[in-house]
């Protein structure tokens, strides 16, 4: 979904994280939201994702082509939240 200010509001199911993250297990606790963050490019997804890792963010999967269509990387907050950058790949 669209949301004002340009934010994109996205839900997947167990199904879609399983299919690139096949050790995933539904948070317990209160960590049970994962945000995702649209880049402009695929060269964004990388740029973004190494800057965070050498800046000290934990890096969870580096950045892949993902069989649906985009560029796909995921890093950890301090809580352990997963944070998914994005970016569709050229046709």
């Amino acid at each position: 979904a669209a949301l004002p200010g340009g934010v994109r509001l996205m839900w997947d199911t167990v199904e879609t994280v399983r299919s690139f993250d096949p050790e995933w297990t539904p948070p317990s606790g209160s960590h049970q939201v994962a945000l995702a963050f649209a880049c402009d490019s695929p060269a964004e997804v990388d740029k973004t994702y190494q800057d965070l890792v050498g800046s000290g963010v934990r890096g969870k999967k580096e950045p892949w082509d993902a069989p649906w269509g985009q560029r796909y990387a995921t890093v950890l907050d301090p809580d352990g939240n997963s944070l998914d950058l994005f970016a569709p790949l050229p046709s």
